[in-house]
């Protein structure tokens, strides 16, 4: 009898990146091909070398931030080639968002998105109610909001290093005079020499009077940790602006379950936030291709993202498990009102270079945020380091 092909996979620690995954290796196996999957942290996901962990698996969970730096290193095997130009198809059409966009890069498909997400609003309805205040829509409605709460209320959001510049890029979209794309799928207020100096200056004038009011939680954490606590505690009603996880609106999961809509604007209307989510891709060492492509296939089908991966806790990519009833009910509050947010999403850069300065830009402007340096010198800061890295990775 001959040997099952066998693929190592590497994914994030979250049980929505992990589990949905781990619940394909048994119909997988029985289409014969078995997957291992191991998991890193939020934070490895963040910030792991691509080209290092290519080294050592087949299939690569990925933010799509890092297709420059991986295209650069030559670690990843073009997707488009080996799943079939019918399911490529199917994807483009069927993506949330510019999901399936955001894995394009020079005129290839690196990554098949299976999971989709982008920096949303997040609730208590149950204390909201209590306060007898609606879920803000606008920015204005956000600081009413604060002002209102009484006591023992609070507002947090994800200020953590990395957090605080992705929330900082988000506020940059809500307030920018053009929010229009570039050719590489940047806004345009994300200029080659850094942000838009106009942009920046109104968007950290919006987000310092909103630390000045953030729990103090808000400085350490991650949308996780941030989660974690709204459905635990009673204290955090609302954050505005936070990577979405559809886990902490199902009540089959949680007591206080949270709601989701769309991250503030400035006049209520509908925008959106920095695009998240999870493409799968196939590293360069990866000797089994076509059993990598069952497994990408499989993955992100319709009939899987709208069974099985989001009944094992999943967040899916295609838009028939976003909008289908089922799903809907299994995790009420999420998907249905936070899509158009998702459809109106944006793209970071995703440059040579970019994964670098997520990572230390964070710390460059998470820093002199509390040291109270003044807008010019944040924006200066910024804007160097965007060019020193920039001429590091050319």
């Amino acid at each position: 009898m001959a040997q099952q092909p066998s693929l190592r996979g590497m994914t994030w620690s979250h049980p929505r990146g992990l589990d949905p995954l781990v619940a394909c290796v048994p119909p997988l196996r029985d289409r014969g091909v078995a997957v291992t999957w191991d998991a890193r942290s939020l934070q490895g996901f963040e910030e792991a070398s691509i080209q290092h962990l290519a080294t050592q698996y087949d299939l690569i969970a990925i933010d799509h931030p890092f297709l420059g730096d991986a295209f650069r290193q030559g670690a990843l095997h073009p997707v488009d080639g080996i799943v079939g130009e019918a399911f490529v198809d199917e994807l483009r059409a069927s993506s949330v968002g510019p999901s399936f966009q955001s894995y394009l890069w020079k005129d290839r498909l690196w990554a098949i998105p299976v999971d989709a997400a982008a920096q949303v609003a997040a609730f208590r309805a149950d204390l909201l109610a209590d306060l007898g205040r609606a879920v803000p829509r606008s920015w204005a409605e956000v600081r009413a909001l604060v002002d209102a709460l009484p006591a023992g209320r609070s507002v947090a959001m994800p200020a953590n290093p990395t957090h605080v510049l992705l929330a900082f890029g988000t506020i940059c979209h809500a307030v920018a005079a053009d929010r229009s794309t570039q050719a590489d799928l940047r806004p345009r207020w994300w200029r080659d020499d850094g942000f838009d100096p106009e942009t920046a200056r109104a968007a950290l004038a919006l987000l310092r009077s909103l630390l000045d009011a953030l729990h103090p939680m808000s400085w350490d954490s991650d949308p996780i940790q941030i989660f974690d606590h709204m459905v635990g505690n009673d204290d955090v009603v609302y954050t505005p602006i936070a990577f979405g996880y559809s886990n902490y609106a199902r009540p089959s999961s949680y007591e206080r379950p949270l709601g989701f809509c769309g991250v503030p604007s400035m006049d209520g209307a509908v925008i959106g936030g920095m695009l998240g989510g999870v493409g799968l891709c196939v590293s360069r060492q990866c000797r089994d291709l076509e059993a990598a492509a069952a497994v990408l296939r499989f993955v992100a089908a319709s009939g899987t993202q709208r069974g099985l991966y989001t009944e094992a806790g999943g967040q899916p990519a295609h838009r028939e498990a976003w909008i289908d009833e089922r799903v809907n009910t299994i995790c009420p509050n999420f998907f249905a009102p936070t899509l158009a947010s998702l459809d109106a999403s944006f793209v970071r850069p995703r440059l040579p270079g970019y994964p670098a300065f997520q990572r230390e830009g964070g710390e460059v402007l998470h820093r002199l945020l509390r040291q109270g340096a003044s807008d010019d010198e944040m924006i200066a800061a910024m804007n160097a380091l965007w060019s020193e890295i920039r001429e590091r990775d050319v």
